[in-house]
């Protein structure tokens, strides 16, 4: 079969089309025919050799397919041959196909397209865990948002709209502001030149803030969004983009630039700070199927709107990685296998 193998970090040159062989189906496993492979900035990490969950190289990067059945392993039930799957795992996404665990599989429901399910399991997932699993949400609570125009920034606007928070995104790019007024974000602001905690002041004044910031950046802005934050309020970080540019030297400026987090201060403000990687989540399987489950609910009740921001071929893997490490991309990434 044709996949994208990893041999050596480097640039997304290195990301190479090669025969390997098919995967079976062992006990327990579901082989997947795939048809969309997602590209998330763990993969951009892993490519580099920053993400410290990565095979073993060399290795098939991937963390999200959807397809069809090809195969059941030994002591599977639920599923059929032919159905249209959706599936999550810590590689082998860019490929043909793909065999996993038939704990980590779900269902398509026919209302659902194949590549629009594929954008539900990292960055609905991530964005349902943060604004959801983190603390009270509740209609008129303030929402601010680091790379709003993102993947995980569309996907948690369109989860926020529909519990009515209101909404404040940063973005880079005149489009991409464009992109979020478009999605009815109440404000739009620069965020190569506002700070979250300015924009916190200008907008609430000194004793305001934001109820939630979702920050997927990393670096100065944790400390800038720790500020920002209202009584009772709280920051999730679930990214580091601000070091893909750079590689090695964006992740040690990462390193430094980071705050370090006092719980007195943040007691005496009563402010919350949480972590999250998803990645690691998948290590519990019941609270995944939890999530993707409840996500796959809202999409067929039409209340979200999952879709891909760009499709490409799978051959074009090398200009997806390029478009992320960028930041470039408005939206969720598919690649059409």
């Amino acid at each position: 079969m044709r996949a994208i193998v990893l041999r050596r970090p480097g640039p997304p040159s290195n990301l190479r089309v090669e025969e390997i062989p098919d995967p079976v189906a062992r006990p327990g496993e579901i082989l997947i025919q795939v048809r969309a492979a997602g590209v998330n900035f763990a993969d951009v990490l892993a490519r580099q050799g920053l993400y410290p969950d990565a095979p073993e190289r060399p290795f098939v990067p991937g963390f999200e397919t959807g397809g069809e059945v090809l195969a059941l392993g030994e002591g599977v039930n639920g599923f059929r041959v032919g159905q249209r799957v959706l599936a999550y795992h810590r590689s082998g996404g860019y490929a043909e196909r793909v065999a996993v665990p038939a704990a980590n599989v779900h269902a398509i429901p026919d209302s659902l397209g194949t590549q629009s399910a594929v954008v539900l399991p990292l960055n609905y997932g991530t964005a349902y865990v943060a604004l959801y699993r983190t603390g009270p949400v509740e209609p008129g609570m303030r929402l601010f948002l680091h790379a709003a125009a993102g993947g995980v920034g569309l996907a948690a606007i369109d989860l926020a709209r529909r519990v009515g928070l209101e909404i404040v995104g940063a973005a880079s790019s005149h489009f991409k502001r464009e992109r979020l007024q478009s999605e009815g974000v109440k404000h739009v602001v620069d965020s190569r030149r506002v700070h979250v905690d300015r924009v916190a002041r200008t907008l609430y004044g000194r004793n305001g803030g934001f109820d939630i910031i979702v920050d997927s950046v990393g670096g100065r802005s944790i400390g800038q969004g720790v500020r920002a934050l209202r009584p009772g309020g709280r920051l999730v970080s679930c990214g580091v983009a601000s070091i893909s540019k750079r590689g090695i030297l964006g992740a040690l400026g990462l390193l430094f630039s980071t705050p370090k987090i006092d719980p007195l201060q943040m007691l005496r403000r009563s402010r919350g700070f949480y972590g999250l990687n998803l990645a690691r989540l998948m290590g519990d399987p019941a609270l995944v199927r939890e999530v993707l489950g409840e996500l796959i609910r809202l999409a067929e009740a039409k209340e979200i709107h999952p879709e891909p921001g760009r499709v490409l071929q799978l051959e074009e893997v090398a200009t997806a990685h390029h478009l992320l490490e960028r930041r470039r991309n408005v939206g969720k990434i598919v690649l059409r296998v």
